[in-house]
């Protein structure tokens, strides 16, 4: 994970703790540390995809079988 990276799970995780943090414990705060580490991770991974405004969604083409 990038410094980067590492400062957004920890904004993330201050969020949680701020709003959440009276009702979880500390083994409950790290799931949720992994959970957000996971999101974190996968956003990357999208940020990464180049897209232009004018991109079209990728759509699975299934041809009509009429049945018989």
């Amino acid at each position: 994970m990038s410094d980067q990276d590492v400062h957004e799970v920890e904004d993330r995780l201050r969020i949680v703790t701020r709003l959440y943090g009276d009702r979880l414990d500390e083994v409950q705060l790290a799931e949720v540390r992994k959970g957000v580490e996971g999101i974190v991770e996968m956003s990357e991974a999208l940020r990464a995809v180049s897209l232009r405004n004018g991109n079209e969604p990728m759509s699975v083409f299934a041809p009509y079988r009429e049945e018989e």
